[in-house]
């Protein structure tokens, strides 16, 4: 139930904020069922009405004193890295990125214990990163993409690599194929997972997030931890398999 919540919340972005009451609207205080007034946002951020997944990005109130998430939405497409394999017209098919993590030359990375990006917050020798998955996304990042008239069919995601023989590659494993399940129920279809595969019906045709946790070990011994790495490869495809994109994401875990 959290997670669907969570990928509601990550949508509201993208559709932009409910209207609510308008009480005094204009003179600068929240009041009553006001969302803000001026610059009264009542707190809030771009990252905290999206659960931590937009962490840049300035959240605004709009004349009608509702919250305006334009910079928001702008700030999440940013944050997510198209795929790297497949037509250039197909690499927003599949989209992804981590919670809080530095972005260093197409590698996401996270310091053991750094509260913004490890989950358990815990100096534990584990990197617990929040990986968040999307399809058919509206990535202005991508030729063809801003504004798709007709967005692909996306029927099955299959995590390609690390291979669930490992230890490791069940850590990231699960929280990959995780994610790919949570975001069926939003986008109106039925995740069926089966090995290394999630299949979808009917296949997703609109823009859809999910999210799962992946745990990054580090290496070496106590007092000579050395970083974790692992190399994540996904590929979506449609009913035919032709129209396909495979996204890779490496993930860095940090003493």
């Amino acid at each position: 139930m959290r997670t669907k919540c969570v990928v509601a919340m990550v949508m509201v972005i993208l559709a932009g904020a409910p209207s609510v009451g308008r009480a005094a609207c204009g003179n600068g205080v929240r009041e009553s069922t006001e969302a803000c007034d001026g610059a009264d946002l009542g707190g809030q951020t771009c990252a905290s009405v999206t659960d931590n997944f937009v962490q840049t990005g300035a959240l605004a109130c709009a004349p009608d004193c509702t919250l305006d998430v334009s910079d928001c939405k702008r700030a999440f497409l940013a944050s997510l890295v198209p795929s790297k394999v497949g037509a250039p017209k197909n690499r927003c098919q599949l989209e992804w990125t981590t919670v809080g993590t530095t972005s260093k030359g197409g590698r996401q990375e996270c310091s053991d214990g750094d509260r913004s990006c490890d989950q358990d917050h815990e100096f534990n020798n584990v990197c617990s990163m929040r990986v968040l998955l999307c399809l058919n996304v509206p990535d202005p990042k991508v030729n063809g993409c801003a504004f798709m008239t007709a967005p692909g069919k996306v029927f099955r995601v299959e995590l390609l690599s690390p291979a669930l023989t490992s230890d490791l590659g069940q850590k990231v494993g699960a929280g990959v194929l995780a994610a790919a399940s949570s975001l069926a129920a939003p986008a109106g279809s039925t995740a069926h997972v089966s090995g290394t595969a999630v299949s979808y019906s009917p296949p997703i045709t609109s823009f859809a997030c999910g999210r799962g946790s992946v745990l990054i070990p580090l290496r070496g011994t106590e007092g000579h931890a050395r970083p974790g790495k692992v190399r994540v490869r996904t590929r979506s495809a449609d009913n035919s398999g032709r129209i396909r994109a495979t996204g890779i994401l490496t993930l860095i875990c940090n003493p």
